[in-house]
């Protein structure tokens, strides 16, 4: 996220009365397609992973092998993670629609905790101490054909779904500010969304809670992983990908103002779409294609795997 555009979404408590925001980030899409922001016309508050596409390849700048490192701004990261899926619209209620995505979802959130990919962010600490490995994964919300879908863009929408849930006593919520709540809807990204997914915070009946969002990536080929040996549908293997890329930030700027580099860039911004491996395999026996994740101990030791810029510092655990 870029620093300077940084401001408190304060309307949200007005409108709202039990959600109120503590960490909004509005900036305007830069050249370089790793970097991890929408367009400035649909921003939602947060931090996003752009498409791959064909024009913002074409931006990407000539090979170096310098970057600017991750640097520390004094915040909290999560010591332990708490993930609640909810599962927003209609549509996931239909085998025609869900297919593998939520058997899938749940085998992936269940084998991220402890794995090697997860503690690729644990040289980073925060105000409150070291990222920890543990993520507790908490199930998801029951797929419904009254759920509302919801729009991305709408980023109050989609928190509104989000503290529903958290407010719906459905399970035993991490009170203690390490609760994720990940929003996946049933509608594919629209032409006027610059990114697959993004991350932001904001405070739910007094819990603080960090929520990402993803769109439907079926068929989305500028969002996908491009999987080809897991065995997992393309849009499953989408979601596992974005989902990664979010969390690994939550992580370790859990309210925008932990770990990110002088572009705003946080840890999976800086390899977005860098993959190392045809998949990487988690503490359940599963395995996934994901991107890498930036160290900035492989960087400072010319090691690692390259961003697509050409510059080392990316791991992915393996």
């Amino acid at each position: 996220m870029n620093n300077t555009k940084r401001m408190v979404f304060a309307a949200v408590a007005t409108s709202i009365p039990w959600l109120a925001a503590f960490g909004a980030d509005y900036s305007s899409l830069k050249p370089v397609f790793l970097a991890g922001h929408g367009p400035s016309t649909v921003l939602p508050t947060g931090n996003e992973l752009n498409p791959l596409s064909a024009s913002n390849k074409a931006t990407v700048p000539a090979t170096t092998t310098t970057a600017p490192p991750l640097a520390f701004y004094g915040g909290k990261v999560l010591t332990s993670t708490s993930v609640r899926v909810v599962l927003a619209g209609p549509k996931w209620a239909t085998t025609a629609f869900a297919g593998d995505k939520i058997k899938g979802l749940d085998s992936f959130l269940a084998g991220y905790s402890n794995s090697p990919y997860v503690k690729t962010a644990a040289e980073y600490n925060g105000s409150n101490g070291k990222v920890g490995a543990v993520v507790k994964y908490q199930g998801h919300s029951s797929p419904s054909a009254a759920s509302v879908t919801v729009d991305g863009r709408n980023v109050m929408q989609v928190a509104t779904v989000a503290c529903n849930d958290l407010r719906s006593s459905s399970y035993a919520v991490d009170t203690s500010g390490n609760q994720v709540v990940a929003v996946f809807t049933d509608m594919p990204r629209p032409s006027s969304a610059g990114y697959c997914g993004y991350h932001t915070a904001f405070s739910c009946s007094g819990v603080p809670v960090q929520m990402t969002f993803l769109w439907n990536l079926d068929g989305d080929a500028s969002c996908s992983a491009q999987d080809a040996t897991t065995g997992h549908s393309q849009g499953l293997a989408a979601l596992a990908n974005v989902t990664a890329h979010e969390v690994q930030e939550v992580v370790t700027d859990p309210q925008l103002n932990a770990w990110y580099d002088s572009t705003g860039a946080e840890n999976a911004d800086k390899c977005a779409w860098a993959f190392a491996h045809t998949s990487v395999s988690f503490s359940n026996a599963t395995k996934w294609k994901l991107q890498t994740e930036w160290s900035n101990s492989a960087y400072a030791l010319k090691k690692g795997y390259k961003t697509l810029a050409g510059a080392p510092g990316c791991i992915d655990g393996s």
